[in-house]
Parts: C-alpha cells; structure tokens; sequence
C-alpha cells in the first residue's frame, strides 16, 4: 500500500495542470487589462474669429455640462474636455459656418451603454445667437445678448445677465433666470423655476416644481404685462405683480406679496395668501385657507369672489369700501357649530334643510354698505369666515 503525503499529492496536481492554467491565466490577465485600459481622454482647444451678432449651434448628442459665458472679444474659443471609458469612441466636432460657429459631439460607434464625461466652456462675443441642444446635463448662460434657444434633456438651466429673447427649457431639472432684460419663456418637466431681478415679458412653467417670482417687472412702456404662472404640483410665490397675477397649480400654496389692477389664483390642494393687492380679486383652493389683504383706495373694480372647500377665509378690505355681501358657509352636519365674524353688520340666516352638497346645513350672510358697488362673495365648507375693514 503506499501512502502519498499531501505536498506529494500538490506536486503532482500542480504539475499535471501548470499548462492548463497557464493558459487560462494568460486569457485572464489579457482580458483584465483590456478592461483596465485607461480611456483615452480627449482635450479640444479652438479659437474660430467671427463677427458679433452671429450665431453658435450646439448639438450635443451624448450629452455633457455646458457653459457658455459672453466677454468683449470677435472670438469664439471653444475648450472642451472628455473622460470616461468611452471617451475615445466620441468624435467632436469644431466647424466654421456662414453665420458663425458649430459644435457637435456624438458616438462614433456605440457598443450597449456608453460612459463618458463631457464638460464644454465656450466664450463667444457678448451679442450673440445661441442655439443649443443636449441630450442631458446642466445648462449654463451668462452675459450674452441675443435670440437665446436651447433645451436639455435632463439637466439644469442656469442663466443670468442676458438680454434679448430667450427660449429654454429642460425636461428634468431646475431652472434658474436672474439679472436679465429679456422676453420669452423658460420651463422644466421636473423641477423649480426661479426668476429674480428681472425686466421683461417672461413665461415660466413646471410640470411638478415650485415656481418663484422675485423682483420680475414688466418693461415701463405701455401697459406692462400680467404675471402668468402655472404649475402641476409644486407651491407658487410672487413677490410683485404691478399689472396683475393670474397663477394657477394643481397641488401647492399660493402667495403673491404685492399686485395691482388684480390676482387671480386657483390652487387644488394649497393655501392661498395675498398680502398686498390694490385692485379686484378671485380666488379658489380646494382644500386650504385662505387670506387676501386689499389695500388702496375705494375707486375701480374691486370685486371679491373666494371660495374654499374645506378651509377658512380672512378678508381685509379698504376702509369706506362700498360693498354688497354674499356670504356661504356650508356645513357637514347640521349640529356643526360655524364662525363667522365681521366688522360690517350682516344678516344671517341658519338652513338646515340645504343638504344639496353634503346632507349638512347652510348658513347665509348678507349685507350692504354705501350704493353696494362691489359685490363680495365667499364660500367655504365647514370653515369660518372672518372680515375686517382696514385703517
């Protein structure tokens, strides 16, 4: 019988299988570092001479972050960097035009899910067109005047000291517009609008973001424009409205902190505050509070319609107003205890057999001062009604 020891028996299965797993080793480390392989980073810097008031094209198919920043020169100076495990594989492209300067970048060949990193800064003359498309990453524009169009498939919008007209959008990200004199309109699918400190005509819109408003004023020829905004889903803020607000958002409060001429708000699900408005108001929400505060004098429309389907409302109204009060508040249950509380006299009535909403009551209040020019209406569902007369 013989008796083999375990470094006998390792000698003998390494030596029989050295050639095997050689082999098999070799395949592995070549395999290992093809993969390993550094990418090939591409660098691309160009200076084209141009006139002002030309124009830069951009198609950026595989995406990337773009900056463009306007500056005193008749250059365009491109300077592009690219990394990633694909970045050989993008072919990029610098090309004069009859009216300027275009830039493209796509995949040369794609194999699956291509991986790179793109970031392109372009300085053009400060009067310049623009017109931009990616297929997804941040959008940056600063100081430059002209037509100014360009959209992101995923990215963020960032655009600040611009003039002219600008059309941008993005279908997933943030947009921000300050500092600007322009007309036109901005708008994301997915995310916030903000515009601050800015002269102009301009739209802003979301699909499921808040939007804001600060310091927005319509140019001071003619009759100025009316702040229009409206949302799907996200909370809305106006700081100033001097020729009127008309907002709307399917599921966010309301706040515009001073207008004139009128507000018009309607929100789904949110609370409504106007702070300040010196003209007539029409307001909606299908289940928050709401507080409008009228300020200025007893002249011109200042009409009143508010209704609430399940909050309270608080209502100050100029002082010597001539009003005609309608008041509604309907109840859930005919024992539900109502508030409703008023500087002016009012006559109220209690019925109890209304039920055509809720198979609840209704309580009634009406009233009039002065000739009753101005109607005022409220309405809300089990919530209480407050009005005050201001000093």
């Amino acid at each position: 019988m013989q008796t083999i020891c375990p470094r006998t028996l390792s000698n003998r299965y390494n030596h029989q299988l050295r050639p095997v797993e050689m082999t098999r080793l070799l395949f592995l480390l070549l395999a290992l570092g093809l993969y390993a392989a550094p990418s090939k980073a591409q660098d691309v810097d160009r200076t084209v001479a141009v006139k002002p008031g030309g124009l830069l094209t951009m198609n950026i198919e595989t995406g990337g972050d773009i900056e463009i920043r306007g500056w005193d020169r008749s250059e365009v100076h491109v300077l592009a960097k690219i990394n990633g495990r694909d970045a050989d594989h993008i072919d990029f492209q610098v090309s004069e035009t009859s009216r300027g300067v275009a830039i493209r970048s796509e995949y040369r060949t794609r194999r699956g899910r291509s991986s790179s990193d793109v970031h392109i800064v372009v300085r053009v003359p400060s009067t310049f067109d623009l017109d931009m498309e990616t297929m997804g990453g941040d959008l940056t524009v600063v100081g430059v005047s002209g037509r100014l169009e360009g959209s992101s498939m995923g990215g963020d919008l960032d655009l600040s000291g611009l003039s002219g007209i600008v059309q941008m959008s993005t279908m997933g990200g943030d947009v921000t517009l300050t500092d600007s004199k322009v007309d036109g309109k901005v708008s994301t699918m997915g995310g916030d609008v903000d515009l601050r400190n800015v002269t102009g005509t301009v739209n802003g819109t979301t699909m499921g973001g808040d939007i804001s408003y600060n310091n927005v004023r319509s140019p001071q020829t003619g009759m100025g424009e009316t702040v229009t905004v409206e949302t799907m889903g996200g909370d809305i803020e106006i700081d100033e409205a001097l020729y009127g607000a008309d907002v709307k958002t399917m599921g966010g409060d309301i706040t515009v902190n001073k207008a004139a001429q009128f507000v018009r708000a309607e929100t789904m699900g949110g609370d409504i505050m106007i702070r300040e408005v010196n003209g007539w108001i029409e307001l909606e929400t299908m289940g928050g509070d709401v507080e409008a505060h009228m300020t200025g004098g007893t002249s011109g429309d200042r009409h009143v319609d508010i209704e609430s389907k399940g909050g309270d409302i608080v209502l100050t109204v100029p002082k010597g107003l001539a009003m005609t009060f309608d008041i509604e508040v309907v109840l859930d249950d005919d024992d539900d205890d109502y508030r409703i509380e008023s500087d002016f006299d009012l006559n109220i009535e209690v019925d109890a057999k209304d039920n055509r909403w809720r198979g609840g009551g209704r309580v009634h209040a009406t009233g009039t001062t002065g000739n009753g020019a101005n109607r005022i209406r409220i309405k809300t569902y089990d919530g209480e009604v407050i009005i005050r007369e201001g000093r």
